[in-house]
């Protein structure tokens, strides 16, 4: 027969561990486990909330240990999600979507941007008073791009194409984005695709021109950017995405309550000059991402034939 006495320890045992586990969700985070997660992203402006989230420790506050790690090309981030060296990657949906037509099982599970047309916010640039000023001025010429099959090489091939240029008739060679400035300038290409605010930076310092015509004709509401992961870690580790997504719809509202604290937050992250930071368009943020912001790139990816099937776009985001 059991003894009393270890009956009512065993009672007063389970009242404690019950109370502290009723107790744990209101402890203080710090006195949490927090989730550890690498975060890969390229320094463009449309991974704004990220750097908001970051400064103003709001990763924390979900009970995530965030890291942002600087990649200098968003064509490596499907490679950096499958060996796990990054949970998280901020990717352009062309490199998204050709993943996974490649057959690497990924998921969008936030957006990062969509795009406004009336901003401006992406522009082709040649050197002032030189060869090229319009869309035709490219044929035979090169032509630097941040990351080949990327958002921006996409974009220009369809701005050519439209404009009765053959794209394979333009050379077009890969360059880091921050090195695009400089490669124009020492005269390695002679036109680039760039995005603000360093489109605004170029022109200011003199020697760059905007070639004419790029920003017309470019619809609004597509994904300039998206977070995604390998379903398998996605899956696995739930809590994490969905803290992922309200750090970010933070990061969202601070930047609406406080936008010039937010400009400073991102410039730190892009080592950007205060009057730059005042001056640069800020990109037109989202969380919530959908179809409708993905089906301008598998369109346009199925024009350019760089997808074997059209993708299932509902399949590919994690709701």
């Amino acid at each position: 027969m059991e003894h009393p006495l270890n009956d009512s320890l065993r009672r007063r045992w389970l009242r404690g561990a019950l109370c502290m586990a009723a107790a744990l969700p209101m402890l203080p985070l710090h006195a949490q486990t927090k989730r550890k997660l690498t975060i890969g992203v390229t320094a463009v402006s449309d991974f704004g909330l990220a750097f908001v989230a970051q400064e103003r420790k709001l990763f924390d506050k979900q009970g995530l240990e965030a890291t942002l790690q600087r990649i200098t090309l968003t064509s490596n981030i499907p490679a950096g999600l499958v060996s796990n060296s990054i949970q998280i990657g901020g990717i352009t949906p062309p490199v998204f979507l050709q993943a996974i037509d490649s057959g690497i099982d990924l998921v969008g599970i936030a957006c990062g941007a969509t795009y406004v047309s009336a901003k401006k916010t992406i522009g082709v640039v040649a050197k002032a008073g030189g060869p090229v000023a319009v869309a035709q001025d490219l044929i035979g010429r090169k032509f630097g791009v941040p990351g080949l099959n990327g958002n921006l090489h996409l974009l220009v091939r369809r701005w050519l194409r439209r404009s009765g240029v053959d794209d394979k008739r333009v050379s077009f060679i890969e360059v880091a984005l921050p090195n695009l400035p400089q490669v124009l300038a020492g005269g390695s290409v002679d036109a680039i695709v760039h995005v603000e605010p360093f489109i605004a930076r170029m022109l200011q310092s003199g020697g760059s021109q905007l070639v004419a015509g790029f920003s017309e004709g470019l619809p609004d509401g597509w994904a300039t950017v998206v977070y995604a992961a390998t379903r398998e870690w996605a899956m696995a580790n739930l809590p994490a995405v969905t803290g992922f997504r309200a750090a970010l719809a933070d990061a969202l509202q601070a930047t609406r309550d406080d936008e010039a604290g937010a400009r400073a937050d991102i410039g730190k992250h892009l080592n950007l000059p205060e009057p730059v930071q005042r001056a640069m368009p800020m990109a037109n943020f989202d969380v919530a991402l959908n179809q409708a912001q993905l089906r301008f790139w598998s369109d346009t990816m199925g024009e350019q034939g760089m997808l074997k099937k059209q993708p299932s776009l509902g399949s590919v985001i994690l709701a």
